[in-house]
């Protein structure tokens, strides 16, 4: 195993944790073992500790994993979770609409450090991660929680300030296993799935669907997102090893969004056909989309299929990618360019740049939402609602966006979804909070 980076300062909680984001995937289905890195995601010059000879792939050219999809038939028509359901798209507000919207937020439940939560239709509860590495159960009414798996000997310990430990959840809609992104303690990337047995994960059942050796401890990312077809979508920040320029390197999954088909029966997984770079043998088959810093959040709109990802900047910009459905292969131009700041000389052709930016001196994280499809703030359907970790947010409709005039504390990490298209936004210090209107 390679050394890791360590960062030079360790930074404060509220700064570093919303500059968490890299998912760094490897299959280990004995069939991939991609090597990423990271870095410390305030302190830029932290990255040359780690030798840009040091960050490569150390996978075998006869390891990469078939470039097949195998079966990802659905169980049934509907998903598992809001995220994997089919639904009707319905038109973009008015900025006009999107400035009447009144909005609040409430505390729903008080649970610390949370990074992920998931409604589950198939099992009637919300589940929820938090980075010290516990599962927790939620009901409907978001009332009660519940500890369903306790992985806190597995992860990476909680310190403050760090990006690692347990990080996003999903499910898949083709059979309802528990997806689990985390690091663990030698601080390497897992995404694992368990066979859900009575309302609770079954450690016994866990398979390794993807690894990752790390070779720093900063830029972990941690977002998993099925689609309806049970392909599962993951991203990966540049790691910090090569000050950014792993992400411009498409023999090395970082920077990247991927997408892969996870084995129904075995571990790892296998690449979609149509990914768009199956047939380029200089290119990792896994890769969707390239150039990006710091993916932490992002998210599939279920009614037209855009991906929207909100990609945590270096020291000047952050920043909101799309990628419009039926599309893919983007290059959002990350280590060249910082959103619309052009960094380096060189750049490649056709850097898609981002649909919205602001400066640090606004906030220092972008925090990827969701769209909104819930019926209780009728002038915000179809816009997308996102934020910054500092409590700004920001509504997104078809005339542009419009920030709302409230900012929300507690450290926002993620956005989830009830059963009835409802929003609810994470915090590390503040618990889960419902978004109602005002």
């Amino acid at each position: 195993m390679r050394a890791k980076t360590n960062l030079a300062v360790l930074v404060g909680s509220l700064v570093a944790f919303g500059l968490l984001a890299v998912l760094q995937t490897a299959s280990n289905d004995n069939s991939a073992t991609p090597a990423p890195a990271e870095s410390n995601p305030t302190d830029e010059t932290t990255d040359d500790s780690t030798p840009d000879d040091t960050t490569g792939d150390s996978t075998p050219d006869d390891t990469t994993p078939d470039d097949t999809t195998g079966d990802t038939t659905p169980d049934d028509t509907t998903g598992v979770s809001p995220r994997s359901d089919r639904v009707d798209p319905i038109a973009k507000p008015t900025k006009a609409q999107l400035q009447s919207a009144g909005v609040r937020f409430e505390l729903a439940i008080d649970i610390a450090n949370l990074t992920g939560m998931v409604w589950n239709h198939r099992e009637g509860a919300f589940y929820a991660v938090t980075q010290d590495g516990f599962v927790h159960r939620i009901d409907e009414e978001v009332t009660t929680a519940e500890v369903v798996m306790d992985m806190s000997s597995e992860v990476t310990e909680l310190l403050p300030g760090s990006e690692r430990g347990l990080l996003g959840i999903d499910f898949d809609p083709r059979n309802g296993r528990m997806f689990l992104h985390y690091t663990d303690r030698g601080d390497d990337t897992n995404v694992a799935s368990y066979e859900m047995v009575d309302g609770k994960p079954d450690p016994a059942s866990r398979r390794l669907v993807l690894f990752v050796e790390q070779p720093g401890v900063g830029h972990k990312g941690g977002e998993l997102w099925f689609d309806a077809n049970g392909l599962l979508y993951v991203a990966l920040g540049d790691g910090g090893g090569s000050r950014g320029r792993d992400a411009q390197d498409y023999t090395k999954l970082l920077g990247a969004i991927l997408r892969i088909a996870p084995r129904l029966d075995a571990e790892g997984y296998d690449v979609p056909p149509d990914n768009p770079y199956v047939a380029d043998p200089a290119k990792r088959p896994e890769i969707w989309a390239k150039g990006l810093r710091n993916p932490w959040r992002f998210s599939i709109d279920p009614g037209s299929g855009d991906m929207y990802i909100g990609d945590v900047g270096e020291d000047s910009l952050e920043e909101l990618n799309v990628i419009p459905a039926g599309t893919s292969g983007q290059n959002f131009g990350w280590y060249f360019y910082e959103a619309s700041k052009l960094r380096y000389d060189g750049a490649p052709a056709g850097v898609v740049p981002p649909i919205f930016e602001y400066p640090h001196t606004v906030g220092p994280a972008i925090i990827g939402g969701l769209v909104y499809y819930g019926q209780a703030i009728p002038a915000l359907r179809g816009a997308y609602v996102f934020a910054d970790m500092t409590g700004l947010i920001w509504v997104l409709g078809g005339e542009g966006e419009v920030q709302l005039p409230l900012r929300q504390g507690g450290v926002i990490t993620g956005w989830a979804e009830g059963p009835d298209r409802e929003l609810y936004v994470l915090t590390l210090r503040q618990g889960l909070l419902r978004m109602l209107p005002a």
